[in-house]
């Protein structure tokens, strides 16, 4: 918490230099924060001030702010520092960053911005993968030692390249064709005899991924062999660049943001503090949905008007029966979609998820019938009351854990995204089959419960 009040203080005090023009002593003050901090500090900033004080920083620490920048923000660092000024510093920047800038400007501006650039054909070449492939993000600070130098050779070829420690984690092994064989520990190198040649001491157990896998592939192998770096290669298994652990956290908060998101109908986009009208377009379409499905349920009730008139205690549990299947149906959604994330779940397993919620769904409805069925009893007097409302709470809680499971696998196995509203959907059925049964049944028995 120190810390935080500390780092305020200094935001305060450098908003105070830039409002008066002092720039020297404000890059002497900014220049020793963390980059992380200097990107928050440096957006805070009003537009014309943010542009100033990034004229004067060097290159190399403007270079760093585009890493630790979100999206949204990116494209208001990229106006500060002007596109005549990018070439320069993305020059200073890895060129998965300096991709991911160069993404955000328009057609002409890329081919403009990459001619200048001396490594403009390395950054080209990361723009041809999707978006959210493994080549999309992947980087290419790694270290490749080629299989039949000796140990001493590449002892000496790394005191001359001096590579970052963020690129040293793995020192990968590549034949005279660069395809990867393997990995070498710096420790190895150390205690092995110096004419050793490397393809003797490779680790050939490596965990690789193409360039067209998916991200979240290849940051559930990081997480599944607590890896700080994963290598990427092509078709024919060339070493192309590196997945990093920093690339891969942000990658899985990502995924994990997007599906909690789309589960109850939000664009992954969406913030609190974003402007009303912004929030109105992206919120307002997911949630008439949920209003016409809430019509649903409403025409669902009123063909029994009639036996809620004779026995009114019914309209009582009717929220009770469709809240709760809905939030047992919730859990399970939400542990299915997770499961199919991090691919703890797979199509093929369907019969044993919906046995298992099966099996759940009636010892719960059991345990959670009985002391609604004993409600009933206490407000009406009548036990044909509690018996209609503990068999459609039972039913109702059974029907919401098989559709729970049923719903993102069918949505996985048509080729959709099983996250997206999966909520709104479960609760839609889980309100209607709820009032369907508990109504259905008591107009069955409508003489003995009136």
């Amino acid at each position: 918490m120190a810390d935080d009040v500390a780092v305020r203080e200094l935001f305060d005090d450098a908003r105070a230099l830039a409002a008066s023009g002092e720039w020297a002593k404000l890059v002497a003050l900014v220049t020793s924060l963390h980059p992380a901090d200097l990107a928050e500090l440096v957006l805070e900033l009003p537009e014309e001030e943010r542009a100033a004080l990034l004229d004067h920083l060097p290159t190399d620490i403007v270079a760093e702010l585009f890493e630790y920048v979100e999206d949204d923000d990116l494209r208001e660092l990229i106006k500060s520092v002007g596109v005549k000024d990018l070439p320069a510093v993305l020059e200073e920047a890895e060129d998965d960053v300096a991709a991911d800038v160069i993404q955000q400007l328009e057609p002409e501006e890329q081919a403009e911005t990459l001619a200048q650039m001396d490594r403009g054909e390395e950054v080209a070449e990361l723009l041809q993968y999707g978006d959210e492939s493994a080549g999309g993000i992947m980087s290419r600070g790694f270290v490749a030692l080629n299989e039949n130098i000796s140990v001493q050779q590449a002892i000496d070829y790394l005191r001359v390249l001096r590579p970052p420690s963020d690129r040293a984690y793995y020192l990968y092994v590549v034949d005279n064709d660069r395809v990867l064989q393997g990995v070498v520990s710096i420790r190895d190198l150390l205690v092995s005899s110096p004419k050793t040649l490397l393809k003797e001491i490779t680790q050939r157990d490596v965990h690789a991924v193409t360039t067209d896998a998916d991200q979240e592939e290849a940051a559930r192998i990081l997480q599944k062999y607590n890896l700080l770096a994963v290598p990427v290669v092509d078709a024919e298994g060339r070493l192309e660049g590196v997945m990093t652990a920093d690339d891969l956290i942000d990658v899985l908060q990502e995924e994990a943001t997007e599906d909690m998101y789309r589960m109850v109908g939000l664009d992954e986009t969406e913030s609190v503090m974003a402007p009303v009208m912004k929030s109105v377009r992206r919120r307002v379409p997911w949630l008439l949905v949920n209003l016409a499905t809430a019509f649903l349920a409403a025409f669902v009730v009123a063909p029994f008007e009639h036996t809620i008139s004779r026995a009114a205690t019914l309209a009582v549990f009717m929220p009770i029966i469709a809240g709760h299947a809905g939030n047992t149906g919730t859990q399970v959604v939400t542990l299915v979609v997770r499961g199919l994330a991090i691919g703890e779940v797979r199509l093929g397993d369907w019969l044993t998820v919906l046995r298992k919620e099966l099996a759940f769904g009636i010892i719960h409805g059991i345990v959670a019938g009985v002391p609604t069925a004993v409600l009933g009893l206490l407000l009406s007097f009548n036990p044909w009351l509690g018996a209609v409302v503990f068999g459609a709470l039972v039913a109702d809680v059974i029907i919401a854990g098989l559709l729970g499971a049923v719903i993102p696998l069918a949505i996985k196995r048509l080729g959709g995204d099983p996250a997206v509203a999966g909520a709104i959907w479960l609760t839609t059925f889980t309100d209607i089959l709820g009032f369907l049964i508990l109504l259905g049944t008591g107009t069955i028995l409508i003489d003995r419960l009136s």
